[in-house]
């Protein structure tokens, strides 16, 4: 069974949450998960780390929930918006032996995506949704070009249409091709914009 950290989750811990203020106490939950992350490394004997990451409402927790919840590894659910973080963490696991993995959930329409973030409980400015799915998409493309040794897995969301969410995983035979697709997934936050007006 997996150990799962999620600063979403370590929110409904904190004194006053509330769904409806989730951006007020995201700083602090991100920097307790962090924390977090680090002692699970440290001491757990699970060799797999994996970081799911994707912008907000791209399915991740869903994708986790019914994919990766019963490996036995530490996973990280977040958005790996920033490349600072990110490299902190892959060093982190590098330096206690483990084996890093990321699987980046995409979605295959930005405009849903965003409308299934304006639909969800926990409130935050449309802004975090452009950030996030512009600085992810770079970070990933970062970790490529810098860290060759780390597994990634690109993982599609879609509805069918019956309004199910389902997970489609890419095949990309070589790191070369992995770099086209991530290159031509770079977006500015204008670009995400214009994609969900």
């Amino acid at each position: 069974m997996a150990i799962i950290i999620s600063a979403d989750e370590i929110k409904k811990e904190l004194k006053g949450y509330t769904p409806s203020q989730a951006e007020k106490f995201h700083a602090e939950s991100a920097k307790m998960a962090d924390q977090e992350f680090e002692k699970a490394v440290e001491s757990t004997s699970y060799k797999e780390v994996i970081l799911v990451c994707g912008g907000s409402a791209s399915g991740k927790s869903e994708f986790l929930a019914t994919q990766l919840a019963n490996r036995e590894s530490i996973i990280f659910d977040g958005t790996l918006s920033s490349i600072k973080r990110a490299e902190r963490k892959l060093k982190k696991i590098i330096k206690e032996n483990k084996k890093p993995i990321i699987y980046a959930v995409i979605p295959d329409n930005l405009k849903r995506a965003f409308i299934a973030f304006l639909r969800r409980d926990r409130k935050f400015s449309d802004n975090h949704f452009y950030r996030t799915h512009s600085s992810s998409r770079k970070t990933l493309l970062w970790i490529v070009l810098n860290y060759p040794q780390v597994k990634i897995n690109i993982v599609e969301s879609f509805y069918t249409t019956s309004q199910e969410l389902k997970f489609a995983n890419l095949r990309l035979d070589n790191k070369q091709k992995l770099i086209e697709y991530l290159s031509g997934l770079q977006m500015t936050e204008d670009d995400i914009i214009k994609q969900t007006v």
